[in-house]
């Protein structure tokens, strides 16, 4: 027979611990954010704000600027209104007939008289093209029209008239129909524009209107080439 070894022992587990009620204690986590993480959200707040602020800008440029254009706009259609034709059927008969662009008739009317054919300047010159009396004197015959009525060129026809052939002989005394070297002659007399052209013109033939020496004559032609324009665009 065999003998078997004792079996060893049996230890009882050692005895288990009564629970408190209390979970057992963890590691307490801060709460909040870490300095760079602050630094972060501040950095995108910053940039949020400066796009806000050139977006706003932008928008703002944006709306100035359609403000501006609308407000152009208006202006230039003011203007064009302003420049309403009367006297047309005269003007371009009489255009015709002396062979002028109506256009450029009805731009030195509006800036001489403004269709008023009463008008009368400080200087005493009259009607729609504004002559003045020894200027009437010499034209009035070349016309048909007596030099003793002065009250003639009251009249718009007659007016017109005279005014028609003495832009047709400008033209001629200066040697051209430049708008400008036309324009300077009506205003400050034909016999300027030679020695303007000889002392301020680069080309020797024109003139731009910013070397016209006069300052009154300058601001005449300008708004005499800005009528013409205008009377070219809209009318003719």
């Amino acid at each position: 027979m065999y003998d078997f070894p004792s079996p060893a022992p049996v230890q009882a587990p050692p005895p288990r611990r009564r629970r408190s009620g209390r979970a057992p204690a963890r590691r307490k986590r801060k709460k909040g954010f870490a300095l760079w993480q602050w630094a972060v959200l501040a950095a995108l707040a910053c940039g949020l704000l400066i796009a806000c602020a050139e977006l706003h800008k932008a928008d703002g440029s944006l709306t100035k600027l359609r403000q501006d254009r609308r407000a152009a706009q208006e202006k230039y259609e003011q203007t064009v209104r302003n420049h309403q034709v009367r006297y047309r059927n005269l003007i371009e008969k009489y255009a015709a007939e002396y062979g002028l662009n109506p256009a450029y008739v009805s731009a030195i009317i509006m800036q001489e008289s403004g269709y008023d054919p009463r008008a009368v300047s400080s200087k005493g010159a009259m009607g729609l093209m504004q002559f003045m009396p020894d200027t009437f004197e010499w034209v009035a015959p070349n016309c048909g029209i007596s030099k003793n009525d002065v009250s003639a060129v009251y009249e718009p026809e007659n007016a017109i008239k005279m005014g028609c052939y003495l832009l047709r002989y400008i033209c001629r005394k200066i040697g051209s129909d430049d708008p400008v070297l036309v324009a300077c002659a009506y205003h400050a007399g034909w016999g300027t524009v030679p020695s303007w052209i000889k002392d301020y013109s680069t080309d020797g033939k024109t003139l731009k209107v910013s070397q016209i020496p006069k300052s009154d004559t300058r601001t005449y032609a300008g708004r005499v080439l800005n009528s013409y324009a205008i009377y070219l665009q809209h009318y003719y």
